[in-house]
């Protein structure tokens, strides 16, 4: 590791500990309890080496059974403290890691659009599980093995020099050894591993691409492809884990052979002392205890480094997650819009653009009376979703203004703009959960007999009331249990509950067949009478229900006007009524 990535990581760690200042003291009885359980330990061979001198050499029966009783008491304090540490541990690692899922996962849901355009859902999925495991695993493991190791080392050097310093200080020379092996271990294996959670999270992102995607490989055959591409990046993290798995092949192995070096020293001079009668033979076992402590140590701090630099990798991507800023925020002073809107939106000389080198929208100068119902159309690529999105918050405009009855939607408070200006997709999303769970979803305390009320104007009464549980019905994981005409009459109903005054709607009914089409028509009718709707048309039919037709090319708006106007009016519009009606371009 270099000197800049071990100041990021010593930043990182010190910022997660200023995360988890709430659970200081919490912590520091954790810390007493693993250094309770530490001198217990230590104390052990101590008790040995009375035995044995005291006890067995001299023919002291009773020294022996006190030497053997302490022992037992030694190991009884030891169990008890540190199964407490642990259990401590644990509960600070699961309360810090509560914590944090929920910062991630907060912050994720008020990130804007353009972020989720940019980001790959495989990589988002792998911060909120396997960087949180790696945090898991340092936190209820490593954390208390770097403890305990740490003073066991130190505890371990001072009982050595204690009981002998010359064969201490020849240990010692084998020590410098085993650390500098270690070292050299912990740059190639730091990186191997850093490289290996990296990899995982490519090999999420291209799982989560496949299975979402397994529809349209099937439809191609293209499963021998699809697999292909996958074992592409499996390969990549095959190949990572492989070189992290070198590093450990080599680096263990020399662990063990100087442990063996440093008994076989400790053995051949201390056996000689113990024959010239310099040492006791309750010494030099004791001795021998400490000598399997202070190696075992070592090698527990090397893997408790890797989890330590894995988890620092882990804090990096987490904390750069919630370091990015939300494109989309309320401003200083920003102002709730009044509880009762009419309804008009104006887009006073709106740009936008993703990159805003490059506007997507340009000069659009548009009023929506309120209560009116105007269709945007357009060839792929014109701008008419994004000019919908800009009315949603979904981003916000790079010059001009978005006006909702005269209110400023930039001087707005987010939170306000939902009780008045809704979208419907044009797939209709379900939440995991019940059907009121997800009826309710913009009006949680709405009443039963509210949503009764609702499902009744909408036409989803009778159905909802055959179903099993009636509201109680799970829908199960994105409404799987349902059509997608069901599905997209909910969607509608949930709208209607939160009764806005805007409506933005990606024209619902254009992946529905016939009879349900005229269903969702119908429920369509229901939901717009007096309110305004801004319809993103794919079709013929919904521009000529429309008051207005919005004609966008290259971002701008090229015509405005009813129908009838734009098929005489305009060229642009009459060649692409000519393509909804025929199906072909000019």
């Amino acid at each position: 590791m270099t000197a800049r990535e071990e100041i990021r990581s010593r930043r990182l760690m010190g910022r997660a500990l200023q995360m988890a200042a709430f659970l200081k003291f919490a912590a520091l009885g954790a810390l007493g309890a693993t250094l309770v359980a530490t001198v217990a330990r230590l104390l052990g061979p101590m008790a040995v080496r009375s035995g044995i001198d005291d006890g067995i050499a001299a023919g002291d029966r009773g020294t022996l059974i006190r030497a053997t009783l302490m022992f037992l008491g030694l190991l009884s304090v030891q169990y008890v403290s540190q199964r407490w540490a642990q259990y401590s541990v644990a509960l600070v690692a699961e309360r810090f890691l509560l914590m944090l899922r929920s910062a991630v996962f907060n912050h994720l849901m008020r990130l804007d659009m353009a972020f989720y355009g940019r980001s790959k859902a495989g990589v988002l999925v792998s911060r909120m599980t396997n960087d949180i495991e790696s945090l898991q695993e340092f936190a209820e493991e490593g954390a208390v093995s770097l403890a305990i190791n740490l003073l066991t080392i130190t505890g371990v050097a001072g009982a050595m020099l204690m009981l002998d310093v010359g064969m201490a200080v020849q240990i010692f020379s084998v020590i410098v050894v085993l650390v500098l092996i270690s070292f050299v271990f912990q740059r190639f294996a730091g990186k191997a591993y850093r490289e290996v959670r990296e990899q995982i999270g490519r090999v999420l992102a291209a799982l989560q691409e496949g299975i979402t995607g397994v529809r349209v490989v099937q439809a191609f055959t293209q499963e021998d492809r699809q697999a292909g591409a996958f074992g592409g990046v499996n390969e990549e993290y095959f190949e990572a884990n492989m070189r992290a798995a070198r590093a450990v092949a080599w680096y263990f192995p020399g662990i063990a052979f100087m442990r063996t070096v440093g008994i076989a020293i400790v053995l051949f001079f201390g056996g000689g002392r113990v024959i010239d009668g310099s040492m006791s033979f309750g010494s030099l076992v004791a001795f021998l205890f400490y000598l399997d402590w202070f190696f075992q140590p070592v090698i527990n701090l090397s893997n408790t480094y890797n989890q330590l630099q894995s988890s620092a990798a882990a804090f990096g991507k987490l904390f750069r997650l919630l370091d990015t800023p939300s494109q989309v925020e309320d401003r200083p002073g920003a102002l709730p819009l009044p509880e009762h809107i009419g309804g008009e939106v104006h887009f006073d000389d709106i740009t936008f653009g993703y990159d805003p080198a490059v506007p997507v929208v340009a000069d659009v100068d548009l009023v929506v009376a309120s209560g009116e119902r105007v269709a945007i159309v357009g060839e792929t690529g014109a701008g008419k979703s994004t000019l919908a999105r800009l009315a949603l918050r979904f981003y916000d405009p790079t010059g001009g203004t978005i006006r909702l009855d005269g209110h400023d939607l930039l001087e707005s408070t987010l939170e306000s703009r939902p009780r008045h200006v809704v979208l419907i997709p044009q797939e209709g999303f379900l939440f995991n959960g019940t059907l009121r769970d997800n009826l309710r979803y913009a009006r949680p305390d709405a009443p039963d007999d509210e949503v009764w009320a609702v499902c009744r104007e909408i036409g989803i009464e009778q159905w909802a009331r055959d179903l099993p549980e009636r509201l109680d019905t799970l829908v199960r994981e994105r409404g799987g249990r349902f059509s997608s005409g069901e599905r997209q009459l909910v969607a509608l109903a949930r709208a209607m509950l939160a009764d806005p005054s805007v409506i933005v709607l990606d024209e619902a009914t254009s992946n529905l067949d016939p009879a349900t089409e005229v269903r969702v028509e119908r429920a369509l009718v229901t939901l717009l009478e007096g309110r305004t709707a801004i319809v993103i048309a794919h079709r013929l039919r919904t521009a000529e229900r429309a008051d207005r037709v919005v004609m966008m090319a290259m971002g701008r708006v090229i015509a405005v006007g009813s129908h009838a106007e734009l098929v005489d009016s305009s060229p642009e519009y009459g060649n692409l009524v000519s393509v909804w009606e025929r199906g072909i371009l000019k």
